[in-house]
């Protein structure tokens, strides 16, 4: 377990560097780019960067989780790391808006390693501990986009100041990241996929479609709550850069010192809390403490004057909120699955989820201006409304 844990953790980290740096590298397109007669603007056309990595990432998902069924979870999980290291170098010499997009794109194609990772959690662990095992993964993150964001700032700003650009050194450094993970994950964790081999066999002629895991308006309603949650996420965080460079006029750096702040909050909930939390309360009522979270956090930002103080109380708790439900909701979605087919489940869990992060920034672009950001904000808020009427309605369903 502990050598999944490192092997996201590094790469995650080079993910994170690339995060801060890429809303600012799409400024110099602003105004050149046209839909349907709509010139597009800075915030929308990084809404659109983070967009086309959830769509690939959306298509790729499932895919990578089946794979890791069928082939194992250890090779599944060292290609995806070869396929996000060559991703950080295509957009590390990228020179034009269409290779930025191109790099997003194959980046996002190659994060099947979150499902692949969560799959292996669950073959490590029962059901008492299945809430604790999806909360490490979180935590997990939580450090990458600590750490990352904060790396990535410098890492911009050597690379502009020794005359290249702002995404070479931090594209690089990424890359190299990733080949480390991919290394770590052939060399030191061990196959957990038990049934492997039998995979091949017995269980390939009981092998379920996707559509399994979609045919009643209860597991409908669970897969939804993935979209719910990633695209109530993903707006805050899609256009917090916009936010603290438009209204608090913030650079790279201390949007990275924010994003920093955030990914340590996170790490925080995921690695004490969430375990803990499940224990004693259960993921359902946890979701409904996340989901309070986040609805508090979008009514600071609604109703405060923007400054440093808001922003540093209502971004955390947006994006904290929130950070509860992806263990709560894998957890639930574990134990109503079948152990022969945990990767297939939490693969399109992953897949799904990106549904919202497409969703999600395309919405926050075309909602977010500068002189009135507020409706952005409730659009926000509703998110966690249908998360918070979804978890009541399962707590008044009758155990089965």
């Amino acid at each position: 377990m502990p050598a999944i844990l490192f092997a996201i953790f590094i790469d995650l980290l080079g993910f994170g560097i690339i995060v801060p740096i890429l809303p600012f590298l799409v400024g110099p397109y602003a105004g050149t780019v046209t839909v349907g007669g709509m010139v597009l603007d800075e915030a929308t056309l990084g809404a659109a960067l983070f967009s086309i990595y959830s769509l690939t990432a959306f298509a790729a998902g499932p895919l990578w989780g089946r794979l890791s069924d069928r082939i194992g979870r250890r090779p599944a999980l060292a290609a995806t790391f070869i396929g996000a290291m060559v991703s950080y170098v295509i957009l590390a010499f990228s020179d034009s808006l269409l290779m930025l997009f191109l790099a997003r794109a194959f980046s996002g194609a190659m994060a099947g390693n979150v499902g692949i990772a969560m799959a292996a959690m669950a073959d490590l662990t029962d059901e008492s501990n299945r809430g604790r095992a999806m909360g490490l993964i979180g935590a997990v993150f939580g450090l990458g986009f600590a750490f990352g964001p904060l790396v990535g700032g410098q890492l911009s700003h050597l690379s502009s100041a020794s005359g290249g650009s702002a995404i070479l050194l931090p594209g690089l450094v990424a890359a190299s990241l990733s080949l480390i993970a991919a290394f770590m994950a052939y060399r030191f964790i061990s196959e957990t996929n038990s049934d492997e081999s039998e995979t091949e066999t017995s269980h390939v002629s009981v092998r379920p479609p996707w559509s399994t895991f979609l045919k009643t308006p209860a597991q409908l309603a669970l897969f939804s709550m993935f979209i719910v949650t990633s695209a109530g996420q993903i707006m805050a965080f899609t256009i917090m850069p916009f936010w603290t460079k438009d209204l608090l006029f913030w650079s790279q750096q201390e949007v990275g010192n924010l994003m920093g702040a955030i990914g340590l909050c996170i790490a925080a909930i995921q690695s004490l809390a969430t375990g803990p939390l499940f224990k004693s309360i259960g993921e359902l009522k946890s979701l409904v403490l996340g989901g309070s979270i986040h609805f508090i956090g979008c009514l600071v930002i609604i109703f405060g004057t923007p400054s440093f103080t808001v922003a540093l109380i209502a971004f955390p708790l947006i994006m904290s909120g929130m950070t509860i439900s992806f263990p709560a909701l894998n957890s639930l979605l574990s134990r109503r699955t079948d152990r022969h087919h945990q990767g297939a489940a939490l693969g399109l869990s992953s897949g799904i989820s990106a549904l919202g992060r497409v969703a999600g920034p395309l919405a926050a672009g075309l909602l977010y201006t500068k002189e009135a950001p507020e409706p952005l904000f409730y659009a926000i808020a509703v998110t966690s409304c249908l998360l918070l009427a979804w978890s009541f309605w399962e707590l008044r369903k009758p155990a089965a």
